[in-house]
């Protein structure tokens, strides 16, 4: 009963925002994945499909600020998402738990153009009495910062530095909220974070450094240009990327100098760092710069395409014999085979193949040649086939997987041989994989399998196969799919393929609206079934659009003779059955049909009147006469 009350008060948020009938359905149902039901029983107990997408994209991700984007991205889902966090952060007793959504709660009510939350419960806007502790004042501070807040953060941070109990209680909020305090771009050049600057440019810590650094480069003033490249040729890593960053305009000798020092470092700990120099040379429009990046001298954790894709391509003669003799060094086991895959170096094909064999039986549990068969795919060279055959029987599900898709790539014929026997794999992906290969190629070998597949969640990839097939044995099957299917996707592939195959059949009394519909797309194109009997009887159906898809049919079978059932439909209440009669008419032609058209140029629906005026022209085409809109 609390669940539901808590679920009623989304929805009820929700409602009294928008109204938007989705969205507030959305609401109810936004909880539902998480016991276990899936897309498919939602979509089967008769749930909407755009509700259910909706429902799908509100489920947490991993990835946080992905999850945000992602919401922001889509009005509804930002809508109900803002819903939900203004009912649970108040109930929510773990004060980490309330900051870490509070962030996205901010960004979904400027999204909306909804009031800012209100500041929660576990910040506080004065600092704690002596002992006690720091952070909801900190926490406050960084989400209100204000230079008026620097000095009790500067006595916070010393005193949280100095006792070791408190280190990781507090300290990391004091040093962030400083942080955010400092280097507001408005306060830049005032005295106290001037001052501050000054006094921590050379601290020992090299926190400290870089919020001085951050701290000059918030004033923009072009003055500390001489300090900030000292910074970053003296500096250690975290505050020269900083002074770096810092780093605006044209560029000089002198700066183009300290970033090619910077960019030669190797140690690792300088990645980072190199890769914001690298970026800051990308923007300095100059020979010397762009001298600097070419000469840089190849590295596996921060290789050139990284920062430049061109790079690749531009150097392609002299890196790919490069690149082939780094495939068997482990620190390349990924780089050198996306590179020579993106580059799609056929030279490179034996090198690989020898890697995944001889790799795949010393270590055959491992997954590690995945780059490689990815690589083989990617380049499409015919030569790989006999070793991406050898992997479908890897003992890694993922080499599997990519093994069929490179396979499918290359377009050998063999790929069926594969793919059926894949069709039988314990792994879903891989089955998956088998059934979607198998639906692009189409081949009647892979009938039986794909068969077994419609009884699987791969029925939709496995229906569109038969259907382009077009094999009588799948005829049974397909009837099934058609009258039962919970998806659009598999009633539509299944459609298809019976009227491919022309096995008669009947899809029986069902309530299910759209089953009935696509029956009478399906009577429409099959002449031999003689249909005109359910069809003529569908124009009166209590649905317009199956009035409509009754038209549509008589009108593909040609039948001219119920052209007098179809033409008092164009007074039909529904606007798409009146299009669709107009449509049939032009095709039927005869005796009064331009007179009862022609009555209906001035019909109050725009689609209606598009319809008349093209089957106007259609029986003008084949009289000979013009017809004016």
């Amino acid at each position: 009963m609390l669940f539901t009350d808590h679920l009623r008060e989304i929805a009820q948020l929700v409602g009294e925002h928008s109204g938007d009938e989705i969205a507030v359905q959305a609401a109810w149902l936004h909880a539902v994945p998480a016991t276990g039901c899936t897309d498919t029983e939602l979509l089967t107990r008769g749930v909407a499909p755009a509700v259910v997408r909706l429902v799908a994209l509100l489920q947490e991700d991993f990835d946080e600020r992905a999850y945000t984007r992602r919401l922001l991205a889509d009005p509804r889902a930002a809508l109900v998402r803002h819903a939900v966090l203004s009912a649970r952060l108040p109930h929510l007793a773990n004060p980490y738990a309330r900051e870490r959504w509070r962030a996205q709660h901010r960004a979904l009510a400027d999204r909306l153009g909804r009031a800012a939350p209100p500041t929660p419960a576990n910040l506080s806007t004065t600092p704690p009495p002596a002992g006690g502790h720091w952070g909801p004042f900190a926490r406050w501070a960084k989400a209100e910062p204000d230079l008026a807040q620097l000095p009790p953060l500067l006595d916070a941070y010393h005193d949280t530095r100095a006792d070791p109990e408190r280190r990781h209680c507090c300290h990391n909020t004091v040093k962030a909220a400083i942080h955010t305090v400092v280097t507001k771009r408005a306060d830049a050049t005032d005295e106290h974070v001037v001052a501050l600057a000054d006094r921590w440019w050379n601290s020992d810590d090299s926190w400290e450094q870089d919020v001085a650094v951050r701290a000059r480069a918030a004033a923009r003033d072009p003055a500390h240009r001489p300090a900030l490249l000292a910074r970053a040729l003296d500096g250690a890593p975290w505050p020269a990327a900083s002074a770096i960053r810092a780093l605006t305009g044209p560029g000089d000798a002198a700066e183009i100098a300290v970033l090619r020092e910077i960019v030669e470092r190797r140690e690792r700990i300088w990645r980072w760092t190199r890769r914001t120099a690298v970026a800051r040379l990308l923007a300095i429009d100059h020979d010397d710069a762009r001298a600097v990046l070419d000469d840089r001298p190849l590295d596996p954790v921060d290789p050139p395409w990284h920062d430049d894709r061109s790079w690749l391509h531009r150097y392609r003669a002299a890196v790919i014999p490069q690149l082939i003799g780094l495939v068997d060094e482990p620190g390349w086991w990924f780089e050198a085979p996306w590179a020579l895959g993106e580059l799609r170096a056929v030279e490179a094909v034996p090198a690989l193949c020898r890697y995944v064999l001889a790799h795949s039986a010393a270590h055959p549990r491992s997954c590690a040649v995945q780059p490689h068969v990815d690589a083989l795919g990617r380049i499409g060279s015919a030569e790989a086939v006999p070793a991406l055959l050898t992997l479908i029987s890897h003992n890694s599900p993922e080499v599997r997987d990519l093994a069929l898709r490179a396979l499918d790539r290359i377009g050998d014929p063999r790929v069926v041989d594969a793919a059926v026997a894949a069709c039988d794999d314990l792994h879903p992906d891989v089955r998956d994989r088998a059934a979607r290969v198998l639906a692009r190629h189409g081949d009647v070998r892979a009938v039986p399998a794909l068969i077994r597949l419609c009884d699987t969640v791969h029925a939709p990839a496995a229906a569109e196969a038969l259907a382009r097939i077009g094999d009588p044995l799948a005829g049974d099957t397909l009837w099934r799919l058609f009258r039962s299917a919970p998806d659009r996707r598999t009633r539509h592939a299944a459609g298809r393929g019976l009227a491919r195959i022309g096995q008669r059949g009947h899809c029986g009394y069902t309530p299910d609206l759209r089953t009935q519909r696509a029956y009478l797309w399906l009577l429409g194109h099959q002449p031999g079934w003689r249909p005109h009997h359910q069809l003529t009887e569908a124009l009166a159906h209590g649905d317009a659009l199956m009035r409509a898809a009754a038209i549509a049919a008589l009108a593909r079978l040609g039948e001219r003779g119920e052209a007098a059932l179809i033409a008092p439909l164009l007074d039909d209440p529904a606007h798409g059955v009146r299009a669709a009669a107009a449509t049939a008419l032009g095709r039927f032609g005869g005796v009064g049909t331009r007179e009862r058209l022609d009555a209906h140029r001035s019909d109050p629906h725009g689609a209606v009147r598009s319809a008349v005026l093209a089957a106007l022209r259609r029986l003008a085409d084949g009289g000979g006469d013009a017809i004016e809109p």
